[in-house]
């Protein structure tokens, strides 16, 4: 570059940085071009009956019901560890085989122990959540009802001071009559 007094001098950190975004740019467009020309080099694996993608009706219900045997700490569903997916696949390839939710937990318990289920039979949680949910319900209704009956409250009020307000004429109306009539 040269100054208005025709010296020349230079920004290295200027020449770094075009010459690091050259090489970057270069880069990613040569990883950019390498997936697509191996895609006619490989096809995609066929899903096995172990594949542990996709929807499989009772698979996600049944895996956060139980623990993971390995820490007791995490269900299956959301656990990472290698027995916990390989009881993961294993639950997915018995539904697929056609056996039921409530039999391949009860062989879980049989080899895991009670400990097993996230919520052990019997648990009083259940009822808890249920009388919960029954008793928001009450609450519910009971604002519903206490709010209809402050609104009819509030309505024969405001009916009641419009009656008197409206009522009979007294000798007072006469007198302010005549008075702005005057006027």
């Amino acid at each position: 570059m040269v100054s208005a007094q025709g010296l020349r001098y230079e920004y290295p950190m200027l020449r770094a940085h075009s010459l690091g975004l050259a090489v970057a740019l270069s880069a990613a467009l040569a990883l950019r071009a390498a997936p697509s020309a191996a895609e006619g080099a490989h096809e995609a694996a066929p899903a096995t009956e172990t594949d542990l993608g996709g929807y499989l009706e009772g698979a996600s219900v049944l895996e956060g019901r139980l623990l993971a045997p390995c820490c007791w700490n995490q269900t299956l569903d959301i656990h990472g560890s290698e027995l916990s997916t390989s009881l993961r696949r294993e639950i997915r390839t018995r539904l697929r085989a056609g056996e039921t939710v409530e039999a391949i937990e009860a062989d879980m318990v049989v080899r895991y122990g009670e400990r097993i289920r996230a919520v052990p039979t019997g648990n009083p949680i259940a009822g808890f959540a249920t009388a919960l949910a029954l008793g928001f319900g009450a609450a519910g209704v009971g604002a519903a009802w206490m709010l209809a009956r402050w609104r009819r409250r509030r309505r024969d009020e405001l009916a009641q001071r419009g009656r008197v307000a409206g009522g009979e004429r007294d000798r007072y109306d006469d007198e302010i009559d005549r008075e702005l009539d005057h006027l």
